[in-house]
């Protein structure tokens, strides 16, 4: 298979990939977009209603409320006779104010109060708000809605401008949990009442559905999203009554106990406040510490928003599918590329920064105002990705856990093997080779007279290889023993200099030969529990590289001294020095730094393995300092304090290592 037509592989093996990441994606986004999740969409709206910014107030209107002090003061009972609100109108229009919501049921003020409606009390009622519309001062009547419809006041009172005054809960669409979330724009074609006081009001100007307007699907109707406004962080407080809008008693307007000058040029709105009816209050929160809140506070916050063109602004569909496309796409793609925790880590981030992102879009932003990203169908995308998505990991997972495994078994097969043939092939070779040493030095011996210095050479040459091969196996023989049984460290008093000694003087025929000087700084040391074998055969090992690795007429420097709760023997040496980039393979199994002196010198790439695995075995530790072109420098620090109970045996070791190959292949 050429290089081109691998590439033309891996790269449709990548579309397929995405294609089905996208496919994936687009079929949770799909589903999570036709379920009904209003149960999960009305609370969250809440909380970020309460999180979020609210616009002031509009200082223009002002709200007076038949309430209980106007009750107990008339000795009365509500609704209050005809005669009551006549006098109510006849002083705001002595106010001066700027319009006039009545929201007041007439029907209920009739049956109580009949004969009024006989004499001239309601021609006088008629003719003054007649009075008001006609100087500029627009007068309208808040009319209640049944099951039948509209129903108007009575005559002539049904003559005066009038609209249905309906405060919107969510009954049977949306949160299904009589919460005020919504205001009426229109019903039957018909504007609501404070759409139409506020068309009344700006007469000479276009009055634009406020933003967020829609049509409801089931009903003949317009609906929008109401913003709630504040004064001093106030909407209203039930223990005291306090309003964010100004708010007077209907008996102190009745009585002239309103300053003059301080209802002028106000919008007013007239409605009823009594705590024993429900009828006069509504939730406008799911969240209790809202609780309930007069009605005439909410219809005063819809027209508010009309008057200043507020409202809370749905995103548009094509926004919030792609938005759930996204996260879910987002999701499939972590799961096939992180681990589960992560994953887990992912998913969570994503839902703490939708629900920021919904927040933030909430605030009033300028000129696009507030925006109401649904969090339902985001947060269903997340969960359904997340949890579709794990089962697949997991097969997944499974799959390549088997695959490593079997994978794993072959090669603990083939390792055993391997192991095995080495030790049979090493062991084997031993006799030959001691019979070829032995008979090698016996013509040596006998022969001696008779040769001539060429045959000697070379038959000093056939006994030096035989050394080298009989060093090579017996470096095999100790590694498959290392596998197989382990090593067993026994621990003696020994002074770390005086093995130095006996191994500096051991390798001083070599060091004289290359003409190398061993320069040795010994501090005075207390003997310490060591595998004197062991730690021999490591020293013996480094020194000898050092010897071996180093021009000729240089020098190999050994120091020991004590370190806090170790003992540290520096070997440094003035040769070839290893590459950077060589130094973290030094350590590893038959391997040799790649250079043109080292082929030049015999090895097998086992010393150092075996050196750092007795030394981890005595509980220390073997660093390496190396510069090309100045030599290198070997770092052993053995523990003062050594126990039997903190050496690595063997057996423990090779337990790690299979603990170790376990992990990697189960990751």
């Amino acid at each position: 298979m050429t290089k081109r037509s691998t590439k033309l592989l891996i790269l449709l093996s990548s579309m397929q990939e995405t294609l089905l990441h996208l496919l994936l994606a687009l079929v949770i986004t799909a589903s999570v977009l036709t379920f009904p999740l209003d149960f999960i969409e009305a609370p969250l709206y809440d909380l970020r209603q309460f999180l979020s910014i609210k616009p002031a107030i509009d200082d223009r209107i002002a709200i007076i409320t038949i309430d209980d002090q106007t009750i107990n003061q008339l000795n009365d009972i509500n609704p209050l006779p005809l005669s009551y609100h006549l006098k109510a109108v006849q002083k705001l229009e002595e106010q001066g104010v700027k319009a006039v919501g009545y929201l007041i049921d007439f029907n209920k003020v009739e049956r109580i109060d009949a004969s009024s409606f006989q004499k001239e009390i309601v021609q006088d009622f008629y003719r003054s708000t007649v009075r008001l519309n006609a100087q500029g001062t627009p007068f309208m009547l808040g009319i209640p809605f049944d099951l039948n419809g509209e129903v108007t006041a009575p005559y002539p009172l049904n003559q005066i401008p009038q609209s249905v005054a309906l405060v919107h809960r969510d009954g049977t669409i949306f949160g299904k949990d009589k919460v005020s979330r919504r205001a009426l724009v229109s019903l039957y074609d018909r504007l609501a009442f404070e759409m139409a006081l506020a068309n009344k009001i700006y007469a000479n100007e276009t009055i634009h559905n406020p933003p967020g307007t829609y049509r409801a699907a089931d009903t003949d109707a317009q609906y929008f999203l109401m913003r709630y406004h504040q004064n001093n962080g106030l909407i209203y407080d039930q223990n005291y009554e306090t309003f964010s809008y100004p708010r007077y008693s209907f008996i102190d307007l009745i009585e002239g106990k309103i300053p003059e000058g301080v209802l002028k040029d106000k919008i007013v709105l007239v409605g009823s406040l009594l705590r024993e009816n429900p009828n006069d209050y509504t939730l406008i929160n799911s969240m209790s510490r809202f609780g309930l809140t007069p009605k005439i506070l909410v219809q005063a916050n819809i027209l508010d928003s009309i008057m200043n063109h507020q409202g809370i602004t749905e995103v548009a569909t094509p926004f919030l599918a792609t938005f759930c496309f996204f996260l879910s796409l987002l999701i499939i793609i972590a799961s096939f590329k992180k681990r589960p925790s992560k994953l887990i880590l992912y998913t969570v981030v994503l839902i703490i920064g939708t629900f920021a992102l919904s927040v933030l879009l909430f605030q009033p932003i300028p000129i696009v105002g507030n925006l109401w990203l649904p969090l339902g169908a985001p947060l269903l995308s997340l969960a359904l990705s997340f949890y579709l998505m794990i089962p697949l990991r997991l097969y997944s997972e499974h799959r390549k856990r088997y695959e490593l495994e079997k994978q794993n078994k072959m090669l603990l097969e083939v390792e055993e093997m391997k192991t095995n043939f080495l030790q049979l092939v090493t062991h084997d070779l031993k006799t030959p080779i001691a019979k070829i040493q032995g008979l090698t030095e016996s013509l040596k011996r006998s022969l001696a007279e008779k040769l001539n210095v060429k045959d000697l050479e070379l038959m000093n040459h056939i006994i030096s290889a035989n050394e080298e091969l009989n060093h090579f196996i017996n470096s095999l023989l100790e590694l498959t023993k290392l596998d197989n049984q382990g090593i067993r460290v026994t621990l003696q008093s020994k002074d770390i200099n005086q093995l130095l000694e006996a191994i500096v003087i051991k390798h001083r025929f070599a060091a004289q030969a290359k003409q190398i000087q061993v320069i040795t700084h010994f501090e005075t040391l207390f003997p310490i529990k060591v595998d004197s074998e062991l730690i021999s055969k490591v020293l013996s090992n480094l020194i000898d590289n050092a010897i071996k690795y180093s021009p000729e007429k240089t020098s190999v420097t050994i120091e020991t001294r004590e370190v806090g709760s170790f003992v540290e023997i520096c070997i440094q040496d003035e040769g070839i020095g290893i590459p950077e980039n060589e130094l973290p393979n030094l350590f590893s199994r038959f391997y040799r730094v790649k250079n043109d002196t080292t082929f030049k010198v015999k090895g097998t790439g086992l010393g150092l393995y075996l050196s750092k695995y007795f030394i981890e075995s005595h509980r220390g530790t073997v660093d390496v300092e190396s510069q090309v072109g100045h030599g290198t420098k070997f770092i052993i620090r053995l523990p003062l304090n050594l126990t039997e109970a903190e050496i690595i045996q063997p057996e423990l070791k090779t337990k790690i290592n299979q603990e170790t190959l376990k992990e990697t292949a189960n990751a």
